[in-house]
Parts: structure tokens; sequence; C-alpha cells
């Protein structure tokens, strides 16, 4: 393998715009009540096991919006009686789709058994997605695994006698509708970020472990790895429409990886960090922080814009590891909150116009956090979330709770929703 490394740094103009605060949305606000879609697969003795998701989400040429559920309990983290009788053991992830067409979901594809692991007491399974669910032109679908066992291995998987085999990347085939397996490019290394570059047809991204870079030609099948071992964040990655990649960087900024002439580049620029992000046709890059703050990147000139708290509460951290643009209408959607941090009892569903610069806040979901977001064709909002489903109990009359994915129709006009 080749190890490249080389970095520059590039002079120009910075500008940081003030915050803009609006009516803060209150605890008593509305709560909305979209559509939900349970994540199906993992059913065992009659019931579903699934309990995760973190992935980020996708419309394909056909409109069918692509998620997924797992199970990423590892057999080291119960003492379950059955955790070595399930067909998959513990940690298991399915691919499925959405339909507007038909209004169903459908199970596609189990992440475990298209990359040949085998969930026991010594290798976890692929509980989850935590990388991308893309889609290409041509609606191949493109994804990668991530570890379902204890979180105690996630920085350090390679030992004895229990290892991690490593994120695998897989692609459907939607003319055979078969699974083709690419192999695991960061060996003991689970996968948080998966791109398909289409032009250069190669697949990239980077694993959590070292925040190690890859790239797979998929033509050749040769794999190289770029040396950033750990100095870029580790949740996130952006990649522009010509195929530049950007991560986070240790001076609070964004670091520029060129795949032409395999060079990184330390941008003179600064960020107020980065959990999810989205790109327009223009190159812009709109961000959001693991604190709730969102901004824009111009790729051409350099410069950033802050444009404010996603619930107007600067003080607060409100987790938001998700977003989507939808560019014909103008807007950014996002669920603000998650991992217990709310401002209201649930996440708030967010809007913003980027024409207006102003955030609108419909109401408050019923979810526990949002991990994907995506607008299809029709300017319906997708989001990929986990939370309760009422009405779903099981057979001990508790509320089943899991992965599933949320369904918003927008108004055409957000007047009525000062």
């Amino acid at each position: 393998m080749k190890h490249l490394r080389m970095c520059a740094i590039i002079f120009l103009g910075l500008t940081v715009m003030p915050l803009i605060a609006y009516t803060q949305p209150k605890n008593d606000i509305r709560e909305v009540k979209p559509v939900k879609f349970f994540a199906p697969g993992n059913i065992w003795k009659g019931e579903s096991v699934m309990e995760t998701n973190w992935n980020k989400i996708c419309e394909d040429p056909q409109g069918r919006i692509w998620f997924s559920g797992g199970d990423h309990w590892g057999t080291d983290r119960t003492n379950n009686p059955d955790r070595y009788e399930r067909p998959w053991g513990y940690g298991n992830t399915i691919v499925s789709y959405y339909d507007p067409k038909s209004n169903k979901v459908t199970e596609v594809f189990n992440l475990d058994r298209e990359s040949a692991i085998f969930s026991n007491a010594e290798t976890p399974g692929y509980g989850k997605i935590h990388a991308n669910i893309q889609s290409d032109s041509k609606g191949n679908i493109w994804t990668a695994g991530y570890m379902g066992a204890s979180y105690d291995h996630e920085f350090g998987n390679a030992y004895y006698p229990k290892s991690f085999a490593g994120g695998a990347i897989v692609k459907w085939d939607p003319k055979t509708r078969l699974v083709e397996y690419f192999g695991i490019p960061t060996p003991y290394g689970g996968l948080v970020a998966l791109y398909f570059d289409e032009k250069r047809n190669t697949v990239h991204g980077f694993s959590v472990d070292r925040g190690r870079y890859f790239r797979v030609n998929i033509e050749t099948r040769e794999l190289k790895h770029y040396e950033t071992n750990g100095r870029f964040g580790i949740r996130e990655m952006i990649t522009d429409h010509d195929g530049m990649c950007y991560f986070a960087n240790e001076f609070d900024g964004l670091t520029k990886f060129n795949p032409d002439t395999e060079t990184f580049t330390d941008l003179d620029m600064k960020i107020p960090g980065l959990r999810s992000s989205v790109v327009t046709s223009q190159n812009v890059i709109y961000g959001i922080s693991a604190e709730g703050f969102l901004w824009s990147y111009d790729t051409k000139t350099n410069k950033v814009e802050e444009l404010g708290h996603v619930v107007s509460s600067p003080k607060e951290k409100v987790y938001t590891p998700n977003i989507a643009l939808d560019e014909q209408w103008g807007r950014l959607y996002m669920i603000a909150g998650g991992h217990g941090i709310t401002l209201s009892g649930m996440p708030i569903l967010t809007i913003y116009d980027i024409k207006a610069k102003k955030f609108y806040w419909p109401g408050k979901i019923d979810v526990d956090g949002c991990y994907g977001a995506v607008v299809g064709r029709d300017y319906t909002a997708y989001f990929s979330c986990y939370g309760y489903i009422r009405g779903k109990t099981n057979k001990e009359g508790k509320e089943v709770r899991g992965p599933m994915l949320v369904r918003y129709d927008p108004p055409k006009s957000l007047e009525g929703l000062k």
C-alpha cells in the first residue's frame, strides 16, 4: 500500500457573519406527528430486536429512500441466554428502502451475510451502519459496516482472542438484485464515512479507530491508505461535486484532499465544528456542529458564514447529527436533539430558509434522535430516527423502541409556521 501525505496552507479571505437570532421555540411547542416506518428484519422469536441506526440515508434514481436498522449488542455486552442461538449471533444490520409510490418498506439485504461476517463470542458482527448509504447515478447502493460489540473495542479492536474483522464495503446492483463484496479496507476498524466517486470509479472513506482515510479503485481493486491517522474528525467527512474531500482538523478548520494530486491542504478558515453536512450543486457546504451551530462554506471563495444555533440557544448543546438540503425550495431540514439532549422534551424539527436566512420550528417530534436525513424529488423530507413507535408493543405489553424512517411533508410556504 502506498502511504501519502502532503500538507500546504493557502491564505484566502475569511468572512464570519454575526449570529442571527429569532424567536426561540418554547417548551410548549406543538408536536408534529409525521408518518413513521419501522425498519424491518432481525426478527427473533416473533419480535424485532432492532435497536439502533446511525447512518446517512439517500434517494435512488427511482425515488426510493434507502435506510437501515441494526442490532448492535455484542455477545460480550449481555448475559441473555439466547445470545448464541440467533442465526446471525448478536450484531447485524438490515438495509431496506421505502417506496413513496407504494407507501411500503422492502427489506433488501443482510449486511452480515453479504460480508461473510459471523457474530459470535470472538467476532462481533455489523450491528449498525455508521457511514453512508449512498446511491450512484445507476441506482447502485454503496455502504459499509460498523461493529456491533462492546464500545470498549472501538479504538483498539486488534487483539486476541476477541477481534473485530473491520468494516466491509458492499454494493447492491438494482439490475441483478445481488450484492457485491469489496473487502475490508481498514482491518479492525469500523467505517464511519463512505462515498462513491463516479468520475474516478473509486469508493473512499475512513475508519473510526485511527481516522484512516482510504481509496479503493473499483476496476483494479487497488487500495491506498493515506496517513491521516487520527488527525481528522472521526465522525464526518465531506465530498463536493468535483470529488474534493474535506475533513475537520485540529485547527478548528477544514483540511482539503485533492484525489487527483493526492495532497492534503489545511485551509485558512475556521468553522464552529462538524457533525453533519450537505453540499449544494455550486459546491457550497452547509455544516452543523455537534453543539447545534449551523454554518456555510463556499469552496470557491473560501468564505465561511455562521448562520446561527438550530434552536436559538447558543449556550445549550443540542446534538444534531443530521441535515438535509432542498436546493429548489432553498431550505435545510434538521431534527435538533439527541442522546437525551433536547429543549422541549423531544427533538425539534427545524427548517432553515437559505435565502431569508431565517429559522422555522414546525414542532417537536416524538423520537429519541435522528442520524440521517434527505429530501426526495417530491420535496418530502425523510429522517432516519430512533425512538418509540406508538401503538406497537411487545409480548410484555411495553412500547417498542427501535429504528425508523420518518416522513415529513413540508408546506410550500413557510409563512404559516411563524
